[in-house]
């Protein structure tokens, strides 16, 4: 059978049969199967019962109409009614019959039918009404009422009442008697209270029986709402504009991949490119000036990372002119309604001029300190100036107890208490810690042989004189400083961790850290350098002696950071021996060779 005639059968609103001259079934379409709910099996079993019901058991050109008690192939169902046409056709292959069924719409149908487009009509959310040509209402629904805030009993029925502007009330029935429709015209409405509702206008004009325009039917879709909401978007995209080229901080945009969509004015100040310039070029070629800048991957990671924002303090920027600057540069992603990255802003501030004093303060306070350490060096080393034996004995303290504090710091229990500035702080002050000994007589400080107990009670003041000296100057400071430390240390670091030492008989903790630290570090020194009572001992013999004092003379666990670094101390002591008595690499390489002769004889 002809393809595109199935085609146009199948695309009719009418169920539609084909038979041979036997009554056997060629084709139904869909739609015939759905008029009676039948499946394809039912219909090609029982089509011969069904010509029988209709009046087509022997098929001719007819029509007709006919009621069926349920669908003719079942009567367990209503009775409905058919216009039934029999057509025949021919064609070279002999000829078919073309049965086209249509069901009719009788009383109790208009009736229902009337039922459920007056309930479509009282429920539909848009307001819609139909009207005179003059604007009478003649019919609305609720939301008619609801649009304009009336009560329903209460409605206008004068649209010329709610219409702020008449001529667009003109306009729109002029276009109805010119095009019969109009669709989405805007309109401007008060409501109850006066307040202007703005809706869209779609409209269809309606006849009698004769033809003649009788009046309009009208949908109002309430745009109140969007419309305030783009005349505020408008304003905000004009704020933003004013704003995003007025702010001080540079301000650039990027899309997902890195390159640029867009920059302010501060921007271009801050980078020296003109607008067109830097549009189009990726961070990485024109902002990161080299690898110690993270590169827009690594960027975007850390802002997904911190929740669609990141903060970068001193970042290093090169300009148009190559002068090197520096940023706090804030990056945050942009997303859409979805959630979904657009775009990532970053804002920027110029930080090179701050970053360039702090650099300075930095020169100046390292200065400082640097003046500062050597005035307490030059104060301290009053003691050693009459004692020539005692050489770089400061210098050494300080290295040797920075080693034993950092290593102490590993420990949890003084990682937070051992700071940065403890540190710097223990190093300078450690050296005060015999600057009591300017009050002793040469005569007993300078003494060849051990001290009587006379002698060695005025020895032992030294650590009284030097904290209260201290305490003095401490005092005269508005804050904590390193000489609070220093007095700790002048006065406590001959102090015994089992309670035995002077001057108080401090023991354990009750001793301060700073001391307990300088108290390994001088003992150290006093057994491997020369005094005028004794010859200085070996590292090894001055190892075992501390070693030996493990919770006695000494805290243990300072003893165990001492152990753990001896060799380091034994390198630091060569290192200052040889600035003390240097030699030229020639005397030491005769020394060796020299000394390398005498072993072969």
């Amino acid at each position: 059978m002809d393809t595109v005639l199935l085609s146009i059968i199948e695309e009719v609103s009418d169920g539609i049969l084909i038979i041979d001259e036997k009554s056997e079934l060629l084709f139904f379409n869909d739609v015939f199967s759905r008029m009676f709910g039948l499946r394809a099996d039912e219909i090609l079993s029982g089509h011969h019962s069904f010509l029988k019901n209709i009046g087509l058991e022997h098929p001719e050109e007819t029509s007709f109409s006919v009621h069926l008690s349920g669908t003719g192939f079942r009567f367990d169902e209503p009775t409905r009614g058919f216009s039934v046409k029999s057509t025949r056709l021919t064609t070279d292959n002999g000829f078919y019959f073309l049965i086209i069924l249509r069901e009719l719409v009788d009383g109790s149908n208009n009736q229902a039918v009337e039922q459920e487009y007056e309930q479509l009509f009282r429920t539909i959310g848009d307001a819609m009404f139909t009207a005179r040509m003059n604007g009478r209402v003649e019919t609305s629904n609720p939301a008619f009422a609801e649009l304009l805030e009336y009560h329903e009993e209460d409605a206008p029925s004068d649209l010329r009442e709610v219409y702020v502007y008449q001529d667009e009330l003109e306009d729109k029935q002029r276009r109805l008697l010119e095009a019969g429709t109009v669709f989405n015209l805007e309109t401007h409405l008060y409501n109850n209270n006066r307040a202007i509702k703005r809706v869209l206008d779609t409209s269809w004009i309606i006849k009698d029986q004769s033809g003649n325009v009788t009046g309009y039917a009208t949908q109002w879709k309430d745009v109140t709402y969007l419309r305030n909401l783009e005349s505020r978007l408008k304003i905000s995209e004009r704020n933003f504009t004013i704003l995003f080229d007025t702010i001080l901080s540079g301000i650039i945009i990027f899309d997902p991949e890195g390159t640029i969509l867009n920059l302010n004015t501060a921007a271009e100040r801050t980078y020296g490119y003109h607008w067109e310039e830097m549009v189009g070029q990726h961070y990485d070629d024109l902002l990161r000036v080299d690898r110690g800048n993270d590169a827009f991957a690594k960027l975007v990671a850390l802002i997904q990372y911190n929740e669609g924002s990141y903060v970068e303090s001193e970042v290093k920027r090169r300009r148009k002119d190559g002068a090197v600057i520096y940023t706090y540069a804030s990056f945050t992603s942009i997303v859409d309604s979805t959630g979904t990255v657009i775009a990532y802003s970053m804002a920027e501030k110029d930080l090179t001029e701050r970053v360039h004093l702090e650099q300075k303060l930095r020169d100046s306070l390292h200065e400082l300190k640097d003046t500062q350490s050597a005035a307490i060096i030059g104060f301290a080393k009053l003691t050693e100036y009459r004692d020539k034996d005692t050489g770089a004995h400061l210098e050494r303290i300080r290295e040797f107890t920075r080693i034993m504090a950092q290593t102490l710091r590993r420990l949890p229990k003084y990682a937070a208490y051992i700071t940065d500035d403890y540190l710097e702080d223990l190093s300078l002050s450690s050296i005060l810690h015999d600057v009591g000994k300017v009050g002793i007589s040469d005569s007993i400080l300078l003494k060849p042989g051990r001290f009587n107990p006379d002698e060695y009670e005025q020895i032992k003041a030294h650590s009284r004189l030097g904290g209260e000296a201290l305490e003095v100057v401490d005092k005269q400071l508005t804050k904590t400083s390193f000489l609070t430390m220093g007095k700790e240390i002048a006065y406590y670091h001959h102090e015994r961790w089992d309670g035995s030492g002077y001057p108080e008989g401090l023991s354990g903790e009750g001793i301060p850290l700073s001391a307990r630290i300088v108290s390994i570090a001088d003992v150290y020194d006093a057994l491997t350098s020369k005094r005028p009572y004794k010859e200085a001992y070996s590292h090894e013999k001055a190892v075992e002696i501390i070693a030996g004092e493990r919770g006695k003379q000494f805290d243990p666990e300072i003893v165990d950071a001492f152990m753990e670094n001896h060799q380091v101390f034994a390198r630091i002591k060569r290192f200052f021996e040889f600035e003390e008595n240097p030699e030229t690499m020639y005397d030491l390489l005769e020394g060796k060779h020299k000394q390398k002769e005498v072993d072969l004889a």
